[in-house]
């Protein structure tokens, strides 16, 4: 069965201006894929056009590297600093000076140097670890529980633990909501009967 190629398109968002480049086989499919990656709705497309330099990129993981948008023209903004990267791939630094950028992609996301790029991910190693730690503490305190879900590492700050305890229906969280350390304990409204009691028969009845 003949499959038709798929093809690039630039779909652009009319309210902020936001644009993505999406791969189908025609337009209305391309209009609509995008306005779904730009969580907007078909009448807000600006516009929706054919991108044959990006062709050769469809089924490729990540799709279209950003180094090859800017020599086409599209310009980025680094995901750690917020610098400007376009093809002149010219820059100011803290103190206003100018420098020669030197971009780094890493699938699609882009820096405007390596030491950026070490930052950043710098702040995603540190934030992994204080969830472990995170995880490892709210269980060390208390062992009594049984902790069924965690959320938190990168790139969200806020860390959950979820837990149900003897005789509860619906459980509590413990939360560290601002990443310092700080753990918050809290119990569903429907349990807090439930939680009073299991706490009065613990041995020793701490609270937390």
């Amino acid at each position: 069965m003949n499959t038709k190629p798929l093809k690039a398109y630039e779909v652009r968002e009319d309210f902020d201006g936001y644009v993505c480049i999406v791969f189908a086989t025609n337009s209305a499919t391309a209009r609509r894929e995008g306005a779904a990656e730009l969580d907007a709705d078909w009448e807000s497309i600006d516009y929706c056009r054919r991108l044959p330099w990006a062709d050769e990129y469809a089924g490729v993981k990540g799709g279209v590297p950003p180094l090859v948008c800017i020599e086409h023209g599209w310009w980025f903004k680094c995901m750690q600093c917020d610098c400007h990267i376009d093809s002149d791939l010219e820059g100011e630094d803290e103190q206003g000076n100018y420098v020669k950028l030197e971009p780094v992609e890493e699938g699609r996301a882009i820096y405007c140097s390596q030491s950026c790029k070490d930052k950043r991910d710098n702040e995603k190693s540190n934030r992994n670890l204080a969830f472990e730690a995170f995880k490892k503490s709210v269980q060390e305190k208390r062992p009594d529980l049984t902790f069924t879900e965690f959320t938190g590492g990168w790139p969200w700050l806020t860390m959950e633990g979820r837990f149900t305890f003897t005789g509860s229906k619906y459980g509590g969280s413990a939360r560290d909501q601002h990443g310092d350390g700080n753990i918050q304990w809290f119990i569903a409204n429907g349990d807090k009967a439930a939680w009073d009691e299991y706490e009065a028969k613990r041995e020793g009845g701490a609270a937390c």
